[in-house]
């Protein structure tokens, strides 16, 4: 199920990023700070952020994955 590929989950998309996304994203979001599009080097990831604009996503890092549709902003 966790491989290279992007995938779906309970139909939320679960993208595959590297180390740097995943510490930017997870960091920002324990500091309650913004999350700005042009920060985020995967593509595909980026543009569903673009689109969305909010945090109906997921993202796996070394078979860690972090879900945030239940994540709330300060």
């Amino acid at each position: 199920m966790i491989g290279k590929e992007d995938f779906r989950y309970n139909g939320i998309p679960i993208f595959n990023v590297g180390f740097l996304d995943f510490s930017m994203i997870v960091e920002s979001l324990e500091a309650n700070r913004r999350i700005y599009a042009k920060s985020i080097s995967k593509v595909e990831l980026r543009t569903h952020f673009k689109k969305t604009r909010d945090l109906s996503f997921g993202i796996c890092y070394e078979g860690v994955v972090v879900d945030f549709r239940k994540y709330q902003r300060r």
